[in-house]
């Protein structure tokens, strides 16, 4: 575990690993037809990817917009607008999962709500990895040590943090 002091702000993306391994767990819920735990653990992301969405949209972007240089699909507004399809991609994926009926699905059915997950996946991917070559690192460098160290303490570092974001896990 790392100091406070030697944290970075890029440190803040790994929340993107965990969401990875709960969206995970949802798909495998879905695969063995449970659609309650299914369901769950689907919102459990959606919060926690809320969550994240909310902290970059509203102090880490602005910070980003005002003192980054401009980065040739790096701007601000690309990210503001990846967040927005996200939170469209999961209200698709919800009424799809709400459709399954609760007790023996249809492999058809499952099928067709994975493969439109898979490809939330290869988004959520090619995001995360936008984030991790030009956000994150970007903001390491735009801001000053103090802010860093505003920012860490600030923001989540991990989904079990949500509850107290100031935890230094």
């Amino acid at each position: 575990m790392k100091a406070l002091e030697e944290r970075k702000i890029s440190d803040l993306n790994q929340v993107h690993q965990e969401l990875d391994e709960l969206f995970f767990e949802h798909q495998v819920a879905v695969l063995h037809c449970d659609c309650t735990a299914a369901k769950a653990l689907l919102s459990s992301f959606e919060k926690g990817m809320a969550l994240h969405m909310k902290e970059e949209n509203e102090i880490l972007l602005p910070l980003y917009r005002d003192r980054a240089e401009p980065v040739r699909g790096g701007d601000s507004t690309v990210f503001f607008g990846e967040h927005d399809k996200i939170v469209e991609w999961l209200g698709r994926l919800k009424l799809r999962l709400s459709r399954l009926p609760a007790k023996d699905p249809q492999p058809k059915e499952i099928l067709e709500l994975l493969e439109d997950e898979a490809h939330f996946k290869k988004f959520i991917e090619h995001h995360t990895l936008r984030e991790n070559r030009i956000l994150y690192p970007e903001l390491d460098r735009v801001a000053t040590p103090k802010e860093k160290a505003g920012l860490i303490r600030l923001l989540t570092f991990s989904l079990s943090d949500q509850d107290n974001p100031s935890s230094e896990t």
